[in-house]
């Protein structure tokens, strides 16, 4: 098997369905390792139930189970989900029932006594199309959004660093590079109070859906910071549109330091 990607696992919610206690304490111990959640079900019943009423990234199940078996809680997924990958565990002597997993839409085989590094393949095998398609779907809202505002005042950060800053930017700032960049200071203003925050950029990313009106640098002009995080490419991006004419009264300010 080639290297896990950690990611990946961490971003996904499973639904295990398994009768048999041992096994699906095991099987459940091991997988909340690696995901970013588990959810267990006892029969096909009460796993139809749960799927109904949250959303998974994938769904495994035992065959063979009290009230409704596997196959049947699969076909039930179906009538309403055709995407969610499913996978059953199985044992040899299933073999009848795995003629009928055809036309239950079921996507992959474990086999029994389950191999847990197997198990992580099959997940991975069935979860990773979705994944690059989200992704490259993040991919076009992160380009649409840069394209469609087409501000010269940018910084973007990627993976908790600075990865871009225009040059009308790094000018605002005062700033010749990224390096310097970062011993610059931002003042904000907002309705007769004063904002505590030491780290601008933490507290922007803390608030997403509020504006800002801030003074780069020993700038006297104000622009609106506006703030956007794309979460498949991990790529946080500051705008910094200038204000040509003021909306409200704003007086008070603290400056700030950008964070090292």
């Amino acid at each position: 098997m080639r290297k896990i990607d950690k990611k990946l696992f961490r971003q996904l919610d499973i639904l295990y369905v398994e009768d048999e206690e041992n096994t699906r304490e095991e099987v459940t111990f091991f997988l909340k390792k690696m995901c970013r959640s588990v959810t267990t079900a006892v029969n096909g019943a009460e796993g139809l139930a749960l799927c109904k009423a949250h959303s998974f990234d994938m769904v495994i199940t035992d065959i063979q189970m009290p009230v409704m078996n596997g196959l049947d809680m699969a076909k039930g997924i179906r009538k309403t989900d055709t995407q969610i990958p499913i996978a059953v565990t199985t044992a040899y002597s299933d073999s009848a029932f795995l003629v009928k997993s055809i036309e239950c839409g079921i996507d992959k085989y474990i086999l029994k006594p389950i191999d847990m590094m197997e198990m992580l393949t099959v997940i991975r095998k069935c979860t990773e199309p979705k994944a690059l398609t989200d992704k490259i779907e993040s991919y076009d809202r992160y380009s649409r959004f840069l394209l469609e505002n087409n501000a010269a005042f940018m910084l973007i950060i990627h993976q908790g660093d600075m990865d871009y800053a225009s040059k009308e930017l790094l000018q605002l700032f005062g700033s010749d590079s990224l390096r310097t960049l970062n011993e610059k200071s931002l003042s904000f203003y907002e309705n007769g109070s004063i904002l505590q925050e030491k780290e601008w950029i933490d507290f922007i990313v803390s608030n997403p859906n509020k504006t800002f009106v801030v003074t780069p640098g020993k700038d006297e002009k104000r622009y609106m910071l506006e703030y956007r995080y794309f979460e498949e490419i991990d790529k946080s991006v500051f705008l910094f549109h200038e204000i040509t004419h003021e909306r409200e009264t704003l007086t008070t300010h603290r400056e700030v330091p950008i964070p090292t």
